[in-house]
């Protein structure tokens, strides 16, 4: 049964609901400005966006404060009327108390006044001196006793939520919506860290179905505080690189967060200490041409670019072919160049070197130097390399180009042998679109008619029934006849379309009223069958 399961106020302005759905437990969150809800969203399966559980959330919101709003009825108990007269160590001590046996208590309790502790253990930057961040020792404990169990895979949908995690991350965004960057970053430092830390002790199929924005949003926290100078950029890069050295992040999105923050300090504070940086990681990748190293070398080419240097981006790319999307660019600056002896010798080597493994856009650029080149052998070549294994119009049209007339019906003739060869005695499609292209049109039907399907005849009718009429219709009539021996509200269903194909063309009325008062006669104890043909 659909039904909200929780929702609260985590910090002023934001919500949090807890919603079953029927795909499990959704978490749908909330930032109000007033009436209006500035930021959402919600972890259903639903493709609309906002989804329908947003307008709910929100009406449920409007309806607790509505709750809240009303006045006191005269003589009614208000937990403010009690609380008055509760003496100051009474109070303290019941709290003490009470959040000793309820986490969810303490917790809410450290998050509303945990700012206040050790206030001198935290610099204006939000960095360290010398002392632990007190964030990390509220998260850490609060982590240790936070577990994920297959319950909580299927109730999440798979993407489950940590509630310490949301709470503590929405009130560093709230710090920094008020501009106190030292909360903020303290807050977010914390949860990259202790996160990082439990991570390693999860088991590891369990954390690829965690909300991944907590790997994520406490970056960009960061750099919300960077950009608006809330955190010195020199304590925030050496900060970076001490933090991401440590082996915790060398699995997690973490790791590439860390860079790119760097990439961003770096280009404020060290330009050269990010490019060493990343030389360095790269020297410890043995596969050159793995996607780690890819990812590394697409670092120092976004640093480049945003530098404004694209020339040393470029000579990245130019130095390491090994990864086929960087020789592809290439590849294609220098046909757009000219440079057509150098292009085929990077595709040819890589063609080479792939195993026979390798995309089809490796052709294409070999087409297209043979075409500007107007060299009529190669374009006949590299062609046929394809067209042999399997049709294709592009490869046809620039093959047919370097036949005369005369040459070309020799050469189709070997093309469709070539398929003939392939197919065993059995329907070729390579064939049929060879007959299409060629507009052999009584060919094309006398092949179908050799092979014929109910499925063959409807995907190339078209090419001939405005021709051949009757053929048509002779060639669907007996494969109707055979299919309608099959039973079953699908299989009716597929003769009722054929049928409404059948009546479009010339004589085709005729044709399936005649074959619809057999099937009435023949199947008249198939009820299903008559009912759908009565629809026609």
């Amino acid at each position: 049964m659909n039904k909200f399961i929780s929702l609260e106020e985590i910090s002023p302005d934001n919500w949090r609901a807890r919603y079953q759905g029927n795909y499990g437990v959704y978490t749908i969150k909330m930032t109000l400005d007033g009436n209006e809800a500035t930021d959402f969203s919600c972890s259903c399966p639903s493709s609309r966006y906002p989804c329908k559980h947003i307008a709910m959330v929100k009406k449920a919101i409007a309806e607790r404060m509505a709750e809240i709003r009303k006045p006191v009825k005269e003589k009614e108990i208000t937990v403010e009327s009690v609380l008055k007269d509760v003496p100051q160590k009474e109070l303290y001590d019941f709290l003490v108390r009470q959040a000793r046996y309820n986490p969810e208590l303490t917790n809410t309790l450290l998050l509303e006044f945990s700012h206040k502790i050790s206030a001198g253990n935290k610099s204006k930057n939000g960095d360290r001196n010398g002392d632990e961040n007190s964030y990390s020792l509220i998260l850490r404990k609060t982590l240790e006793n936070t577990y994920i169990t297959n319950t909580d895979l299927y109730d999440y949908g798979g993407n489950v939520e940590i509630d310490a995690l949301d709470q503590w991350i929405d009130k560093a965004q709230t710090y920094a919506k008020q501009g106190n960057y030292r909360e903020a970053v303290l807050i977010s430092k914390a949860c990259i860290e202790e996160y990082a830390d439990w991570l390693q002790k999860t088991d590891s199929y369990m954390t690829d179905y965690i909300n991944p924005d907590y790997q994520t949003t406490p970056f960009e926290i960061l750099n919300t505080a960077l950009t608006n100078s809330g955190v010195e950029a020199g304590a925030l890069f050496d900060y970076c690189q001490a933090e991401m050295a440590k082996p915790k992040y060398s699995e997690t999105d973490m790791f590439d967060e860390f860079n790119d923050l760097l990439m961003t300090l770096s280009a404020i504070i060290n330009p050269d200490g990010f490019i060493n940086l990343q030389d360095n990681l790269l020297s410890k990748v043995p596969d050159k041409s793995s996607y780690e190293a890819q990812k590394i070398l697409q670092r120092k080419i976004d640093f480049y670019t945003q530098a404004g240097q694209p020339e040393k981006a470029w000579e990245v790319m130019e130095t390491n072919l090994q990864i086929e999307s960087y020789r592809k660019k290439v590849v294609e600056k220098k046909i757009e160049n000219q440079q057509f002896t150098e292009v085929k010798k990077l595709i040819k080597d890589f063609i080479k070197g792939s195993g026979n493994r390798y995309p089809n856009y490796w052709h294409d650029f070999l087409l297209t130097i043979a075409q500007k080149e107007k060299d009529a052998p190669a374009i006949r070549e590299i062609s046929f390399e394809f067209l042999k294994s399997q049709f294709d119009a592009k490869y046809f049209r620039a093959y047919k180009s370097t036949f005369t007339g005369d040459e070309w019906q020799k050469e189709v003739e070997t093309l469709i042998k070539t398929y003939e060869k392939s197919s065993q005695q059995r329907f070729s499609s390579n064939i049929a679109e060879v007959l299409v292209a060629e507009k052999a049109i009584e060919r094309l039907i006398a092949y179908i008619e050799k092979y014929p399907s109910l499925h063959v005849i409807e995907q190339y009718y078209s090419m001939f029934s405005a021709s051949f009429p009757e053929k048509t219709l002779a060639l669907f009539r007996q494969e109707v006849d055979i299919y309608a021996k099959n039973t079953g509200r699908n299989s009716y269903e597929t003769i009722l379309d054929t049928l409404k194909k059948m009546r479009k063309i010339k004589g085709g009325e005729t044709v399936v009223a005649d074959m619809v008062g057999q099937y009435k006669i023949c199947y008249k104890n198939r009820k299903v069958m008559i009912e759908i043909l009565n629809r026609l």
